[in-house]
């Protein structure tokens, strides 16, 4: 299947994101927002290489929630992001070389 958006926001979702994270090829739109999932990021560059819009923000719902550890450096091989948003977790380390994401238009990180 070609699923081209997957939106699971408020849904009271938990646990932690799946390691390896299912392949989605043509999946452009991810947004999981305000929920309780927590532990580390996966590398998703394998799994949803074409996403434009990532959006794992507000995983703080409940004490044990939230993103946490550092974001890989292969965040900067999605190179369609144009929309990152990773907010209120309770992420540490972030790729110096974010910048280089030539499409990124927005990138909310507040609140780590």
């Amino acid at each position: 299947p070609e699923l081209d958006e997957l939106i699971l926001s408020n849904n009271n979702i938990g646990g932690a994101l799946p390691q390896p994270f299912p392949s989605l090829q043509y999946l452009r739109r991810l947004d999981i927002s305000n929920n309780n999932v927590h532990g580390s990021l996966p590398e998703f560059y394998r799994s949803i290489p074409l996403i434009r819009e990532l959006d794992l923000s507000n995983q703080r719902q409940t004490e044990n929630g939230g993103l946490i550890g550092t974001m890989t450096p292969d965040f900067t091989r999605l190179e369609d992001l144009a929309v990152l948003n990773l907010a209120v977790n309770k992420l540490t380390g972030f790729p110096s070389d974010l910048g280089t994401l030539q499409k990124l238009k927005i990138l909310d990180l507040s609140s780590n």
